[in-house]
């Protein structure tokens, strides 16, 4: 049993600094389009149906406490999908963690300005302007997705080189 240890400590010791970087950005920039995937294939399909079935009310008791909540979560997997991906390309020279550390980087700004003012509307709106503010916040959040999944597939052929 001991020696069978000192060998799984043996090949774990010999994996390298900056593959070790390579693999917790790519984690991390995975778990990223993990959460934005949730949200548009879950939470903004739920929020069109409430929509289309014109529970407004649903949405606007909902998004004051359902938005706090989604922004606590994603700042630091935003951040840490970013400082990650800087470590793995300073480590490896990889540019695609570069272009992940980019479109992730971009993630939170896009929402605090292209989102933010219908976050806002969404979280103080009265009953005649929710549909149309939910509808254009479930069309606008997608490309978060987009933005997310493309720095993960560029980490993972970054990885897959290393």
């Amino acid at each position: 049993a001991l020696a069978s240890w000192h060998l799984q400590a043996m090949s774990l010791s010999s994996i390298r600094n900056d593959k070790l970087a390579a693999i917790a950005a790519t984690a991390c920039a995975g778990i990223a389009t993990g959460c934005l995937t949730f949200v548009s294939a879950v939470d903004v399909r739920s929020f069109l149906s409430h929509v289309k079935n014109n529970k407004m009310d649903l949405i606007k008791d909902h998004f004051p406490i359902w938005w706090p909540c989604g922004r606590d979560l994603m700042i630091p997997v935003l951040l840490s999908g970013v400082i990650s991906n800087i470590m793995a390309f300073r480590l490896t020279k990889h540019v695609n963690f570069a272009y992940t550390a980019a479109l992730i980087g971009c993630i939170g700004p896009y929402t605090g300005i292209v989102l933010g003012e219908d976050i806002e509307a969404l979280r103080k709106s009265n009953h005649e302007e929710v549909g149309e503010t939910a509808r254009r916040f479930c069309n606008l959040h997608h490309l978060r997705l987009v933005a997310a999944a493309a720095g993960f597939g560029l980490s993972l052929v970054a990885l897959a080189e290393i």
